[in-house]
């Protein structure tokens, strides 16, 4: 009776709630968690469950998942898109989304890091994907080595085949005593040698991080013979001899082939098959979510003894894949301009969008939005962990800073060496306005790139749907 219960009291708020044109993705199920607690371990029974967890990447790959198992026609795929990705967005999307046929229905859930270790569970998936472990939120995760617990309790609480990032350390040793379940994913080791030695200062290669500097095992410091980026490499332990223990599904990228603002031409190798892969989405992280997706996409048609060329099925849908919601997602403006959203919210995660846009042709202004809410982290300070100097005299002319915490921000742009006159800056209700400024100002063919962190991305992309005509983020 409580079951019961509890999914109709959600399905009658998400009705009211989108009578209100809410997005509904999270209220529902927070209601039915507090009339039955085990809804969810009830919901999750006799599905076929996908999680993906970590740090960056969580929504650009369950996105990537989702959008290639619809485009092989074999499969109804549920998720939970919207980014709504606690306990009660989980139950919100089991609840009130009602499969066509079960037996081929496929739940692809991104989850928080803390949620998972709440509610892996409950969810008994059959693959889980951990993407990478960076520094993020300090005032609620805590340190890295903390999050990382984290996912193993929750890993230990199902039986699901574990899909790894063997260039993460952190996430890497994951696969200690799990290795019967682990498949792993990552750049090609030739690859990053050759990057490194071959064109040390390339375009995409990042200085090396503090976010894992230490082997868990015995806390000495990690060396690397290469490194793709921020802690991310061929790392290993000089002492106990814990290292990157290979990938199943390895990325060959060629530096040289320079980064393009429409996506990338690369490889996926696995085992000892290699296949081209055509990304549309660009942004040099964008390689591992892709290699990640096709891992996991793979593993699933294996489960499901799937008939054809799982491998290459699963390369072919690859290039189905269109950006999610502010994840280097493009809106063509009149007049010949775009705008591009890339979410930054944490250091890694601006590092990295920094790189890209300081190298994009298209760039022509630059416009950040710093807000400290619950879901953003209420401590800043992380903008200073951020190397804005080296990426300056890449940046466009024209920036624009803006949001609750946009003092903060433009003390940090002003900071890294950027003069004055280049920064127009106004608080995060005049954001709208100051978007419209940049957008006029931006030259004919030009891209403004928008830089915000996660409520800002929402409040500012909400405001957005009527003025450019775009989805609202739960469709």
């Amino acid at each position: 009776m409580r079951f019961l219960l509890a999914k109709c009291a959600a399905h009658v708020t998400r009705f009211g709630l989108r009578l209100m044109r809410r997005g509904a993705t999270t209220l529902p199920g927070k209601i039915a968690l507090k009339i039955d607690s085990d809804v969810i371990t009830k919901l999750s029974k006799d599905k076929f469950i996908i999680t993906v967890t970590g740090t960056n990447g969580k929504t650009t790959t369950s996105h990537m998942i989702s959008e290639m198992i619809t485009s092989l026609n074999e499969y109804e795929v549920i998720n939970n898109i919207s980014g709504a990705n606690l306990a009660s967005g989980i139950a919100t999307t089991l609840i009130c989304n009602k499969p066509k046929n079960i037996s081929k229905t496929i739940y692809v859930l991104e989850t928080d890091e803390a949620a998972f270790a709440k509610i892996a569970g409950s969810l008994q998936p059959k693959l889980s994907v951990v993407t990478n472990l960076f520094r993020d939120q300090l005032d609620r995760y805590g340190e890295l080595t903390h999050t990382r617990d984290l996912i193993a309790s929750g890993i230990d609480k199902n039986k699901a085949r574990i899909i790894l990032n063997s260039d993460d350390s952190l996430v890497a040793s994951l696969g200690k005593g799990r290795e019967d379940r682990s498949v792993f994913f990552g750049m090609d080791k030739e690859s990053m040698r050759y990057n490194n030695e071959t064109y040390p200062s390339g375009k995409g290669v990042l200085k090396a991080s503090s976010d894992a500097v230490y082997c868990p095992n015995c806390q000495t410091k990690y060396e690397y013979k290469s490194r793709s980026f921020s802690h991310l490499g061929d790392f290993y332990c000089p002492t106990c001899g814990f290292s990157n223990p290979g990938a199943d599904y390895r990325i060959i990228y060629d530096l040289k082939e320079s980064p393009s603002n429409e996506g990338y031409i690369f490889k996926i190798a696995n085992e000892n098959q290699e296949k081209i892969v055509s990304l549309v989405i660009p942004g040099m992280h964008n390689l591992y979510n892709t290699c990640a997706a096709v891992a996991c996409v793979r593993e699933m048609l294996k489960l499901k003894n799937y008939p054809h060329d799982s491998f290459g099925e699963a390369i072919k849908a690859s290039s189905c894949v269109k950006p999610a919601f502010g994840r280097m997602e493009k809106i063509t403006l009149p007049g010949f301009k775009k705008l591009c959203i890339l979410l930054v919210k944490n250091p890694a995660g601006l590092d990295r969008s920094l790189s890209f846009v300081s190298e994009a042709s298209d760039a022509k202004a630059l416009m950040f939005l710093l807000n400290s809410n619950t879901a953003d982290g209420k401590d800043v300070s992380w903008i200073w962990d951020v190397d804005f100097e080296s990426k300056v005299s890449g940046l466009p002319n024209n920036i624009y800073v803006s949001g609750e915490r946009y003092g903060d921000m433009l003390l940090r742009v002003n900071y890294s060496g950027v003069e004055e006159s280049r920064i127009k800056y106004a608080p995060m209700d005049k954001a709208v306005e100051l978007l419209k400024q940049a957008i006029d100002e931006c030259e004919e063919g030009g891209c403004v790139y928008v830089l915000p962190n996660y409520t800002s991305m929402l409040d500012l992309r909400g405001k957005l749907v009527k003025e450019l005509d775009i989805k609202d983020f739960w469709k």
